[in-house]
C-alpha cells in the first residue's frame, strides 16, 4: 500500500512538473526575447533571400521614401518658421513667396506619403507571396499534409488553414509596418536632434529624452504581454474557423442527428470565447492607451512648453532677438520638437506592435518548423503498443447484461411516452406536406412508401412508384449500386429531400436514428461522443449517469479499451485520437444511448470483428430498434427479413428473407 501511495505521489508530481515546463513554454513562445529575434531572422532569410530580390528592391525604395520625408519635415519646418516671422514684420511680399513655396514643397511631400503607403503595401503583399510559397511548397510536397493532419503527433498542425492563411498575412502585414515603424522614427530622432542642437543647443533634445527614457521605463512594468494574447487570439479565430467547416463537411450526418441545436450551442460557444477575448484585449489596449495617449500627448507638450522656454528665458546670445526672430524660433522649434517628440514616442510604444509581433511569429514559426520536421517524423516506424485480450467474459463478469439492456428498454420507452404527451400535436394523423406539388410525409410507428419516386436535386429519377412498408421489429437490408438511390431513401426518412409523389409514412424525427459508416464526432468530451446531440445537462434530465454510458460502451468495447485511455470529461481531438474501429464502437454506443424505433445503418459495422458485429445486432433486437442497413455483406441477412434492392436504373425488387436454413443449423 505505501509503495502503491509513493508512486501515485511520483506520478502526480511529475504531472504538476509537466504542466508547469509546459506553461513556461507557452509563455516564452509569445515573449521578446533571444528565440523570438531567432525565428524572426530565420523567417525573414526566407522572405528577403538575397539583395538581387525583389523585396529588397522594395525595402531600398521603401528607406528612400522614409528618408526623404524626414528631409521634407525639415523642410517644411523652417518654411512655417519663417512664414511666421515675415508675418510679424508684416512682409507681405516675403509671406506671399514663403506660402507659395510651402505649396511647392507640399506635392512632392504627398507623392512620399503616397509611395510609403504604396510601398508598405507592396511589401507586406510581396512577403507574403514568398512566404506562402514556401509553405505550400514544404506542405504540399510529398504526403505531408497527410503526415500532418493524421500521422504528425506531436507535430500535428493544428487548425493549418488559419495558420497557412490568416496567420501569415497578419505576420507579413506586421513585419512590413514595423520596418517603417522603426526606420522613420529612428532617421527622425537622428535628423530632428541635430537640427535642434543647431538651433537651441542640446538643452532641449536631452530634456525630452530623459522624460521618454523615464516614461519607458514605466510602461515597461505595466505593459500586458500582448504578444500572448495575440498567439490566443488566432488560436481562437482558428478554432471557430474549424467548426464552421466542420459543421459544412458534416452537414448531413448533423441534420440526421437534428444536430443544429448542438452545433449552434458549439459555435456560439467558440464565438463567445473569441468575443470575451478580443473584449479583453481591447480593454487592455484602451488602459493602455490611456497610458499612451497621456505620455505622447499632455506629456510630451508640457515638456515642450519648457524646452520651448528655454531660448527666450535662458538664450544663448546676448538677449536681444526681435519678437519676429522669437516667433521664427518658437515656431521652427515647436514644428522640430512636434516631430522629434512623435518619432520618440513612436519607439517608446513600438513594444506594443514587437510584443504583438512574437505572437504572430511563433505561430508562423511552429508551422515552419512543424513541416519540416514531418519527412523525418512521418517515416519512423509506429511504435506497437500492448492491448489487453479481448475476452468473451470480459464484459460478462461485470455485470448483467441481458438485465440492463431491459432495464434500458423500458426506460426508453417511458422517456417515448412523455414525450407523445408532451407533444399531443404530433400525433399518427399529423401530415406534413412540403409543398402543393409535392407528396405527402404522415407521422406513424410505421415506415411505408406509397408510389414515391425518389427525386435528387438535379431532377435525376433515381426510384420510381417505391412502395412497402415495414413495422416495428422487421429489419431490412438496403443494397444497390452507387448511386442507385440507397442515401436518398434515407434522405427522405430524414425529411432533408423533400417527397416528390406519393405519401411517406414515417416516424418522428427524435425516433429514428441515423448511424453512418464514418460517425460524425462532435467537438466536446468523451461523453459529448456518446450522449450526442444532447448536453450533459440533457442527460442528466433524463437520469442517465456516467456508469449507463459506461454499460453501454463496454457492450461494444469488451475489453475497455477506450475508458483505459480516455475518461469522459477529457476533451480531444476525437476524428485523429480514435481509431476506425473505435469510432464506430462510440457510434453504436451512442445509438444505443438513444434508443430509436428505427435505425439506418450505413455500413457502420465495417472496422469492428464478427463478434463485435453480432453483439451489436442482438443488442438492437433486444433493445426494440427496427434496422434499415446499408451493405453488401451477405453474412449480414441472418439479422434482417426483408431486402430492398434498387438496380441504378429506377426500378426497385422487394425480397423477404428465408432463415428456415439458419434454425435448421
Amino acid at each position: 500500500m505505501a509503495l502503491l501511495i509513493q508512486k501515485f505521489l511520483k506520478k502526480k508530481q511529475h504531472r504538476e512538473e509537466l504542466i508547469t515546463t509546459t506553461k513556461k513554454v507557452q509563455r516564452s513562445k509569445h515573449q521578446v526575447d533571444a528565440l523570438f529575434f531567432h525565428r524572426l531572422v530565420h523567417i525573414i532569410k526566407i522572405l528577403v533571400p538575397s539583395i538581387r530580390s525583389v523585396e529588397f528592391i522594395h525595402i531600398c525604395v521603401l528607406t528612400f521614401f522614409l528618408f526623404a520625408r524626414t528631409v521634407l519635415s525639415i523642410q517644411i519646418a523652417d518654411i512655417t518658421g519663417l512664414n511666421a516671422q515675415y508675418l510679424v514684420q508684416k512682409r507681405w511680399k516675403d509671406t506671399i513667396r514663403g506660402v507659395l513655396y510651402f505649396a511647392a514643397i507640399g506635392i512632392p511631400a504627398s507623392c512620399v506619403n503616397s509611395g510609403l503607403r504604396y510601398e508598405t503595401g507592396i511589401l507586406a503583399l510581396r512577403f507574403r507571396k514568398r512566404l506562402s510559397e514556401h509553405v505550400n511548397k514544404e506542405y504540399l510536397r510529398g504526403v505531408n499534409f497527410y503526415k500532418a493532419a493524421y500521422l504528425g503527433g506531436d507535430n500535428k498542425i493544428d487548425n493549418a488553414d488559419q495558420r497557412v492563411t490568416a496567420d501569415i498575412e497578419k505576420f507579413c502585414d506586421g513585419l512590413s509596418n514595423l520596418y517603417t515603424t522603426i526606420f522613420k522614427p529612428t532617421l527622425d530622432v537622428i535628423l530632428f536632434t541635430r537640427k535642434l542642437n543647431q538651433v537651441m543647443g542640446f538643452r532641449g533634445p536631452l530634456l525630452l529624452y530623459a522624460y521618454y527614457v523615464f516614461s519607458g521605463i514605466l510602461k515597461r512594468y505595466i505593459m500586458p504581454a500582448f504578444g500572448r494574447l495575440t498567439a490566443r487570439e488566432s488560436e481562437l479565430e482558428g478554432d471557430y474557423r474549424m467548426a464552421h467547416q466542420r459543421l459544412i463537411t458534416n452537414a448531413e450526418e448533423i441534420a440526421f442527428f437534428d444536430g443544429s441545436k448542438k452545433g449552434r450551442n458549439i459555435i456560439t460557444r467558440l464565438f463567445n470565447e473569441i468575443y470575451t477575448h478580443s473584449k479583453h484585449v481591447q480593454w487592455l489596449k484602451a488602459l493602455v492607451g490611456v497610458f499612451d495617449n497621456f505620455l505622447v500627448k499632455y506629456g510630451t507638450s508640457i515638456t515642450g512648453y519648457a524646452i520651448l522656454a528655454l531660448p527666450i528665458y535662458f538664450p544663448s546670445k546676448d538677449g536681444k532677438e526681435s519678437v519676429s526672430e522669437l516667433t521664427n524660433s518658437y515656431v521652427r522649434n515647436r514644428q522640430l520638437l512636434i516631430n522629434l517628440g512623435t518619432a520618440i514616442a513612436q519607439l517608446v510604444v513600438l513594444a506594443n506592435k514587437v510584443t504583438s509581433l512574437a505572437g504572430l511569429t511563433a505561430r508562423v514559426s511552429e508551422l515552419l518548423e512543424m513541416v519540416q520536421n514531418l519527412d523525418e517524423m512521418g517515416n519512423k516506424p509506429f511504435t506497437i503498443r500492448d492491448e489487453p485480450e479481448e475476452t468473451r467474459e470480459t464484459w460478462q463478469e461485470a455485470f448483467n447484461v441481458q438485465e440492463f439492456l431491459e432495464q434500458w428498454r423500458l426506460a426508453g420507452n417511458r422517456i417515448r411516452e412523455q414525450r407523445i404527451l408532451a407533444s399531443p400535436g404530433l400525433s399518427s394523423s399529423f401530415i406534413s406536406s412540403r409543398s402543393s406539388e409535392g407528396g405527402t410525409i404522415t407521422i406513424g410507428n410505421e415506415i411505408k412508401f406509397e408510389n414515391v419516386s425518389i427525386v435528387s436535386p438535379d431532377g435525376k429519377l433515381l426510384v420510381k412508384d417505391l412502395n412497402f412498408e415495414v413495422g416495428l421489429h422487421q429489419n431490412v437490408m438496403v443494397t444497390g449500386p452507387n448511386g442507385s438511390g440507397k442515401s436518398s431513401l434515407f434522405r427522405i426518412l430524414g425529411e432533408l429531400w423533400p417527397v416528390h409523389c406519393g405519401n411517406v409514412v414515417k416516424p418522428r424525427k427524435e425516433d429514428m436514428l441515423f448511424v453512418p459508416q464514418k460517425p460524425y464526432l462532435v467537438l466536446g468530451t468523451l461523453r459529448d461522443q456518446i450522449i450526442y446531440p444532447h448536453s450533459v445537462e440533457d442527460m442528466k434530465k433524463l437520469g442517465i449517469t456516467d456508469d449507463d454510458l459506461s454499460k453501454l460502451l463496454e457492450i461494444v468495447d469488451p475489453t475497455r479499451t477506450i475508458l483505459k485511455q480516455w475518461a469522459f470529461d477529457e476533451v480531444r481531438d476525437w476524428f485523429n485520437a480514435f481509431s476506425g474501429g473505435q469510432k464506430q464502437r462510440v457510434a453504436m454506443a451512442r445509438l444505443f444511448y438513444h434508443r430509436p424505433l428505427y435505425a439506418i445503418l450505413d455500413e457502420c459495422t465495417s472496422a469492428v470483428s464478427d463478434e463485435v458485429e453480432g453483439k451489436i445486432y442482438e443488442t438492437c433486437k433486444q433493445l426494440g430498434i427496427t434496422l434499415f442497413t446499408v451493405s453488401h455483406r451477405p453474412q449480414l441477412k441472418r439479422y434482417h427479413d426483408f431486402i430492398l434492392r434498387f438496380d441504378g436504373r429506377s426500378k426497385w425488387s422487394w425480397m423477404t428473407v428465408d432463415h428456415s436454413d439458419e434454425q435448421k443449423q
